[in-house]
């Protein structure tokens, strides 16, 4: 029997504080695109922590886009252009911030 992959951040994802930490700097650019800082040092933060837990970078693409789809203010989007829009910068952000970490 096939079992589905469990995507959820769990021992080997990441801490709580830092999953805290990312989703309100994703309010802040959702709210604010332009103004990127928040959201580049948190990705920052969750690469190393990645990189301490050797988390492979798909495995984090998954928590990343779990943790953005949690966001209220993510499901409150009325364009669902503008959302795929901004997770594609995010998502972008965080391969640079796991490849510049290593």
């Amino acid at each position: 029997m096939m079992m589905a992959h469990d995507s959820r951040p769990g021992p080997r994802g990441l801490a709580q504080e830092t999953i805290d930490e990312l989703s309100a700097a994703l309010v802040q650019y959702i709210d604010s695109p332009g103004g990127s800082d928040a959201l580049r040092i948190s990705l920052h933060r969750v690469a190393a922590e990645a990189h301490e837990r050797a988390i492979l970078p798909e495995q984090l693409l998954i928590i990343l886009k779990d943790i953005w789809y949690s966001v209220p203010a993510v499901r409150d989007m009325d364009n669902s252009e503008d959302q795929v829009r901004l997770l594609q910068r995010v998502v972008t952000m965080c391969i640079r911030e796991y490849y510049s970490d290593s």
